[in-house]
């Protein structure tokens, strides 16, 4: 298999299904590692936002990640939703700090992605600022300094924003989205939540169409 091929996954840091469906697309990438390539789109959820987030929004948000528990089980704290929070919810910045990590450590990619996630919805951490994200950056050998100046970089600004062009001019509008690219072609096989063994299957009837038709 070429790694020409390989899967792209359009999401969001604060998105709370993108969240809710880490786990299984880490088991994607496990799966399929020596035959694509995977690569992170951040999809820009609620970029650029500058006010608080409102009390009807914080109420909307816990009835999603109150549904997103009971399905996944995936841990969710609340304080950050409380009356009283000033939290900005505005998803450029943490796609930025992913993007740093994109390029430092490509590698390292999904699970800072998954890092960051948990730090928001677990610990409530703000990822509006830059500091926050410095306990994360030990274990990927990352220099605090020089993420934080990547952090304010015009070019992780560039770049973040380029990200959210890409999935809007592709149709990618619902978080998350997984796409396979193959033979020349991009197939969506997951546009919302979906377990490892949903997706296999989707992917096994691309790879192989005539088996899955018999």
């Amino acid at each position: 298999m070429s790694l020409k091929s390989g899967f792209i996954y359009v999401g969001d840091p604060l998105c709370s299904w993108c969240y809710g469906f880490s786990n299984e697309l880490e088991k994607v990438k496990e799966h399929y590692k020596d035959e694509f390539f995977f690569s992170v789109v951040f999809g820009g959820l609620r970029p650029y936002t500058k006010e608080p987030m409102k009390d009807d929004d914080k109420s909307m948000l816990i009835g999603h990640w109150e549904a997103v528990d009971e399905r996944t089980g995936m841990p969710f704290g609340y304080d950050i939703l409380k009356p009283e929070s000033e939290f900005i919810y505005d998803t450029e910045k943490p796609s930025r700090a992913i993007a740093v990590i994109r390029q430092l450590k490509p590698d390292d990619t999904l699970a800072f992605f998954k890092d960051v996630q948990i730090a928001f919805y677990r610990d409530n951490i703000d990822t509006n600022i830059a500091e926050n994200y410095f306990p994360l950056l030990a274990k990927y050998g990352v220099d605090e300094k020089e993420f934080a100046d990547l952090f304010e970089s015009e070019q992780m600004k560039a770049q973040t924003l380029s990200d959210f062009q890409w999935a809007q001019q592709v149709g990618a509008k619902s978080f998350p989205t997984l796409a396979l690219q193959h033979d020349n072609q991009l197939y969506a096989v997951a546009i919302g939540y979906r377990t490892f063994d949903e997706i296999k299957t989707v992917v096994e009837g691309i790879l192989n169409p005539k088996e899955t038709a018999n």
